[in-house]
C-alpha cells in the first residue's frame, strides 16, 4: 500500500469513529399528580382528600410513585359501625404502577399496589400503623405535559384507591378506606 491510500483509510476510520452517531438516551419521565375528592373510612368518618404523588416511569409499561395524602374530617360515613370516630388521616406510600393503554398514548389507565404507613388522629388522640393500597386510575393526556386523572368507572364506581391496615383505634378494629369522586391532573415534568 502506498502512503496516499493508508492516509486515506486513516482518516475514513478517524471520521467514522468522531463523527458518528450514537444514539442519545433520553432519562425516564417523571410526573407530579395532584388529586382531590372525597375519602370514607372504616371509622365512621368521611372528609376532603388531597393527594400528591411523584411518579416516575422505570420501564415500557411500568413506573412507581411516592404519595402523601391528607383527608381532613367533615362529617359521617355510611359504614356498618353505629358510633363514629370523627378522624384526620395522613398516608405516605411507595407504589408501584403498571400502564395499560387505551387509546395509543392519549388514554390509558393506571393500576398499582403499595405500601407505607398511615397517621389517624381525633380529638387528642395519635394512632400510626402500617398500610397497604390498592388503586386504578384513569389518565387523559390533554396536551404533551399535561393529564387529567380520574376514576376509571366514573359512573359505576367512583373510586380509585383502597386502603387497608391492621391498625386498631378506639374500640375500632382495622383499618379501610377508599377515595371517592377523585378528579387531578398529572404534568410532566
Amino acid at each position: 500500500m502506498n502512503l496516499k491510500v493508508k492516509l486515506i483509510l486513516t482518516l475514513f476510520f478517524f471520521n467514522i469513529n468522531v463523527y458518528s452517531q450514537t444514539k442519545e438516551i433520553l432519562p425516564n419521565p417523571n410526573y407530579l399528580a395532584i388529586q382531590s375528592g372525597l375519602m370514607a373510612d372504616g371509622y365512621n368518618s368521611m372528609g376532603f382528600r388531597t393527594f400528591f404523588e411523584y411518579q416516575k416511569d422505570v420501564k415500557k409499561n411500568w413506573q412507581y410513585g411516592i404519595s402523601y395524602e391528607h383527608v381532613r374530617h367533615l362529617g359521617i360515613a355510611a359504614t356498618d359501625h353505629s358510633d363514629n370516630l370523627s378522624s384526620n388521616l395522613s398516608l405516605l406510600s411507595l407504589n408501584y404502577y403498571y400502564k395499560l393503554k387505551l387509546y395509543k398514548d392519549r388514554v390509558f389507565w393506571t393500576s398499582g399496589l403499595g405500601a407505607g404507613v398511615v397517621h389517624l388522629n381525633w380529638g387528642d388522640n395519635d394512632e400510626f400503623g402500617p398500610t397497604l393500597n390498592a388503586s386504578i386510575t384513569l389518565n387523559i393526556r390533554v396536551t404533551k405535559r399535561f393529564f387529567i386523572e380520574t376514576s376509571p368507572l366514573i359512573v359505576l364506581a367512583p373510586i380509585n384507591r383502597f386502603y387497608y391496615s391492621p391498625m386498631n383505634a378506639s374500640s375500632y378494629k382495622d383499618f379501610y378506606a377508599g377515595t371517592f369522586f377523585p378528579i387531578g391532573f398529572k404534568v410532566r415534568l
